[in-house]
């Protein structure tokens, strides 16, 4: 008589976590076999092994549904391994699945035992909460104007004609200004990109796509940063052109980019002393210190190379008019011709010791078969442990990848990958302020958003994991930086149509958060996990975890609305 032994795990009274669910697995060997699982994009070609399936028995597992698994068991047979069954499949949260595997070799397809949950239901119900909130909103606000009569049409400003306050460079951090007199698209774009950073910085509900990638792909997680930093570009141009209209001197303009990065550093210096012990093993690379050392590199190239437009007559109404935007900027074309060159040749041929040239992979054990252990970010890691030892991103055990070597994802080499972000960025801007139709604006921003969007598909073979650069927000490879950034000219052109060509939405609400997003950015990282802005969830789900998160973003969402009724902006 066979015996089975059966583990609690398949009760449907017993409750599972966030993305878990149970395998059982029937073995109807006569000895003991070895099952291995591992995540699909991680498999190359050695498993992790996760448990010694008993002789004639049924064991329960509980799995993780984060991605799609690779599966398979191993048999030893004297003194050799042979291993059957390799298959992947996709298990879904709180779902209950059955494995037969027997003495034949012949192993069932997985089949359901219980029917999993939908997780997705909470995004929709959160998604029709705010539409409906929207909805009361604007209707509420056209019934009190319709009481009021004062029921008129939106004026959109355009503030490149704004002069700043030059005082406000060198003595005040907090200024009052006219908010009527900023580009709302560009406010919208900043806003959306910081509200999602601090959604998918708190968890963003602990949906797989609402985090950062594995290694290689894209999420939503992954274009924030990107996003945060093209359209830094973007303010990078509007405000040089201003303050060189004011006769500001382009050596004090330098000096105020270098105090403006300092700031930045230090802000992130701050931040990164939060998880550090001591000074020793205090971190140098991080999100604010990249953002910095890529805005002074592109804000100086403006601030010595940028024209007025009484210094390009010839490029405003000559044969090369149309191409103006290209022109009017040849020298950091060519100088960041020769960044990305440099950063490209670095990656592939730089040698690393024990590793193959041009390596982009996480190394560890599973990485084909451990042969490239060491190899964690291949030249950009090498570089880092090298220049910053004890001194960068601490964590070296990876949910998917298992053990890796140290690395940082804000190093030294991926700083160079957002100068490229940023500067697209600045060029966007340079298609703001060079063309006068709305249409020709339009017309070029399109162009970029399908030429990178092209390159970035090139080079990846257009798929999440190939081609000649993979895409890797770990790495921010170019294939990475291009796609992001092709992504944020469309978002961008579409805000454009909508609140400063057409008119018919004022930004509202991401373009209060828009107005402040660097306090709001180092607000959340100091209150993270604190009430009211988070608590503990006692068995968290990926509702509760949702609402939270919604929660704390929404929170800080109404800080920036407060300012920006106040007027109030905090700049650095």
């Amino acid at each position: 008589m066979t015996n089975f032994t059966m583990d609690t795990c398949i009760d449907a009274n017993t409750p599972l976590g966030i993305d878990q669910a149970c395998l059982s697995i029937l073995n109807l060997y006569y000895t003991p076999v070895i099952f291995y699982a591992i995540p699909w994009e991680a498999y190359t070609g050695t498993g992790v092994p996760k448990s010694v399936l008993l002789p004639n028995s049924n064991t329960s597992l509980i799995i993780s549904t984060k991605y799609p698994l690779h599966i398979y068991y191993q048999v030893t047979d004297h003194d050799r391994y042979w291993e059957y069954c390799h298959l992947t499949y996709t298990f879904k949260e709180h779902g209950s699945y059955g494995w037969n595997i027997s003495q034949s070799s012949i192993c069932s397809d997985i089949y359901v035992l219980r029917e999993p949950t939908e997780v997705y239901l909470p995004i929709f119900a959160a998604f029709m909460t705010f539409v409906l909130l929207a909805v009361i909103w604007t209707t509420s606000k056209v019934i009190v104007r319709v009481v009021k009569g004062k029921l008129s049409p939106n004026v959109v400003h355009d503030d490149l004609d704004r002069l700043q306050d030059t005082e406000s460079m060198t003595h005040s951090v907090i200024q009052t200004t006219e908010f009527s007199t900023r580009i709302h698209s560009v406010d919208t774009f900043r806003g959306i990109s910081i509200l999602l950073m601090i959604f998918v910085n708190n968890g963003g509900g602990e949906y797989v796509f609402f985090n950062h990638s594995a290694w290689f792909g894209l999420t939503v997680a992954d274009l924030v940063l990107p996003w945060f930093a093209w359209i830094m570009g973007m303010t990078i141009t509007i405000s040089k052109r201003t303050e060189l209209r004011v006769t500001i001197s382009r050596m004090k303009l330098i000096l105020h980019c270098l105090r403006r990065s300092a700031i930045l550093i230090l802000l992130g210096l701050m931040i990164n002393s939060m998880h550090s012990k001591s000074l020793s093993d205090l971190r140098f690379p991080g999100v604010l210190q990249l953002l910095a050392v890529s805005y002074f590199v592109c804000a100086t190239l403006e601030t010595i190379f940028m024209k007025l437009h009484s210094e390009d007559t010839l490029l405003q109404f000559g044969y090369f008019a149309m191409f103006r935007d290209i022109l009017h900027s040849w020298p950091q074309w060519l100088i960041m011709a020769g960044i990305i060159l440099t950063h490209t040749l670095i990656t592939f041929l730089m040698p690393v010791p024990g590793c193959p040239r041009g390596y982009l992979g996480p190394g560890g054990p599973y990485e084909y078969r451990g042969k490239y252990t060491n190899c964690t970010a291949g030249a950009a890691g090498y570089i880092d442990r090298s220049i910053f030892g004890d001194h960068m991103y601490s964590k070296t055990q990876h949910s998917v990848y298992g053990s890796i070597e140290r690395y940082d994802p804000e190093g030294l080499m991926n700083t160079i990958s957002s100068i490229f972000i940023v500067f697209l960025g600045v060029h966007a801007g340079k298609i703001l302020l060079l063309y006068y139709k709305d249409s020709s604006k339009v017309i070029r921003w399109v162009a970029w958003a399908v030429i990178t969007g092209l390159v970035a598909g090139i080079l990846c073979n257009f798929e999440m994991r190939g081609g000649v650069i993979p895409v890797s927000k770990r790495m921010m490879t170019l294939s990475y930086v291009l796609t992001c950034s092709s992504f944020a000219f469309l978002l961008y052109t579409i805000l454009y149509v909508l609140i400063d060509h057409k008119q018919i939405w004022r930004g509202a609400p991401f373009v209060y958060a828009g107005t402040n997003p660097i306090f709001l950015y180092v607000g959340h990282i100091l209150t993270k996990d604190l009430f009211p802005w988070a608590w503990t969830i006692a068995n968290p789900t990926h509702a509760s975890r949702l609402a939270m998160n919604f929660w704390t973003t929404s929170l800080w969402g109404i800080i920036g609305y407060l300012l920006y009724r106040k007027h109030v902006i905090i700049t650095i």
